[in-house]
């Protein structure tokens, strides 16, 4: 009787570890076993107990149903100032692709209100220095300076002006 129970026990063993390759489904069109998978754009299509299951690849950024391999520029834009650009790039992030916006202002910086006024009073300077100029008597110097920041979201404007009149024409260049 012993015998008998240590074979079926025996028999069993054999069927439940050797049956377990028999149970395990295929998949089809592609044939595969399970756990195979294939990329097709940004999908990750993997054989799970027979079926082909697609998932969204995480080694790829996905834009407009394309897929984009890390470390490449997806798109690029520049404003109509010409000077700003934006743009959305696919970067790897502790093993899976992210998209990040870029946004760059290559425009020289403006003038800040502190500039414009020391730039004002040069100007009132040397105008009230050289009043002793061969120019028409009515004429009239307008100085006009304009400071624009950009931002992503918003756009300040403010514009400071000075009218004198004077007989004298001043020019002045900063560096």
């Amino acid at each position: 009787m012993k015998v008998a129970v240590v074979s079926l026990f025996i028999m069993l063993y054999a069927l439940s570890v050797g049956g377990e390759k028999h149970l395990e489904k295929k998949c089809t069109e592609p044939k595969a076993s399970d756990g195979d998978f294939y990329m097709e754009g940004c999908l990750r299509i993997t054989c799970k107990n027979g079926v082909w299951r697609p998932s969204l690849e995480e080694t790829v950024c996905c834009y407009q149903r394309q897929a984009y391999t890390p470390h490449t520029i997806i798109t690029a834009t520049t404003a109509q100032d010409g000077c700003t650009t934006s743009s959305i790039e696919c970067r790897l992030d502790s093993g899976n692709a992210k998209m990040i916006v870029q946004v760059e202002n290559s425009c020289p910086r403006p003038a800040t209100e502190n500039q414009v006024e020391a730039l004002k009073q040069l100007l009132k300077q040397h105008i009230t220095d050289h009043k002793t100029c061969c120019c028409k008597p009515d004429t009239a110097t307008t100085m006009t300076a304009t400071t624009t920041t950009a931002t992503t979201s918003t756009a300040t404007t403010s514009t400071a002006t000075t009218s004198t009149a004077t007989t004298s024409t001043a020019t002045t260049s900063t560096a």
